[in-house]
């Protein structure tokens, strides 16, 4: 049975994970859009999700979760 803190930790290694997988996603989009303001959503879309990856690395850090 996991710990609490076990969970914890891969809870947030998942998000982490989740993070990425979403940021090269709207990369991967945003360079088929040919629309210069939609690609810019989607580019500002890739940026919300490459920041929330920075936190996450940052909290685990933090933490000393690996």
């Amino acid at each position: 049975m996991l710990t609490e803190q076990e969970i914890i930790n891969n809870a947030l290694k998942e998000m982490l994970y989740l993070e990425e997988l979403t940021a090269q996603k709207y990369a991967d989009v945003a360079q088929q859009i040919t629309k210069p303001e939609l690609q810019n959503l989607i580019k500002g879309m890739e940026m919300v999700a490459r920041n929330n990856y920075k936190s996450l690395t940052q909290k685990m850090n933090e933490n000393q979760i690996s």
